[in-house]
């Protein structure tokens, strides 16, 4: 199930910091909260990603060097995203409970919530991120094993993607899915740099045509595509060819 918030600024010029992953995750645990304290506190000690968020998306706004991105339009919009309706829904009800959002200096109050129609995935579908996709791996050099971020383009990315999601499929449903092959086909691919806490992340945005597991394809949908997920990385969205043409 997904959801789109829509968010107006409590003051004009808002400023909405480059990096604010972390308190929008915290926050969010927050609203599950107000409605299901039950819930919050499985999310909080599970470590496991049961969904996920789109990046603020802000349509009229003005980069601010060194400060972040200032919003010009009447409100921004927020996408949450879970396989876990009872996740949805309490997100939900803590917004009804209380409106409010804060990002880093800038305040924020629910103006509307909705449902959204799930899409039609079928083999060969057209996906484009809402947030980027995070593939880590980790590395033995100098004695040491360091952490990779991997990049479409890097050998290795599609492997690895596919090793994450079995995990995260069999963590959440408590089985594999029937046809564990799947293939992204990488149409275009922008490298970002995410700071979350004191780490950076460096995922990717991207075009991509998605073959194979249809309950892997859904899956990656509802909670997302890589690691990280639940700290707003790895959502994406269904491009209607259709629609376009």
């Amino acid at each position: 199930m997904r959801i789109e918030i829509k968010l107006k600024p409590e003051n004009k010029n808002a400023i909405v910091p480059f990096n604010y992953n972390d308190e929008i995750h915290d926050q969010l645990l927050e609203k599950i909260f107000l409605a299901a304290p039950d819930l919050a506190e499985l999310l909080q000690t599970e470590y496991k990603d049961y969904f996920t968020f789109s990046r603020i998306m802000i349509r009229e706004r003005e980069i601010i060097p060194d400060r972040g991105i200032k919003v010009l339009s009447d409100d921004i919009s927020l996408y949450v995203s879970s396989s876990l309706t009872e996740i949805i829904k309490a997100i939900a009800e803590g917004f009804i409970s209380n409106p409010n959002l804060k990002v880093g200096e800038a305040s924020f109050s629910m103006a509307d919530i909705k449902i959204l129609r799930e899409p039609k995935i079928r083999d060969g579908t057209l996906f484009s991120t809402l947030s980027p996709i995070v593939v880590r791996t980790a590395k033995f050099e100098d004695n040491k094993v360091k952490t990779w971020d991997l990049y479409p383009n890097n050998e290795g990315f599609q492997d690895k993607l596919r090793k994450i999601m079995l995990t995260k499929f069999s963590e959440i449903n408590g089985r594999l899915p029937e046809n564990t092959e799947f293939h992204l086909d990488v149409i275009k691919f922008k490298p970002v740099r995410i700071k979350v806490g004191k780490t950076y992340y460096r995922g990717s945005l991207m075009v991509f045509r998605y073959y194979g597991s249809k309950e892997i394809a859904k899956f990656g949908y509802e909670n997302g595509f890589g690691d990280k997920t639940s700290y707003g990385f790895g959502m994406v969205k269904v491009i209607d060819e259709e629609e376009g043409q």
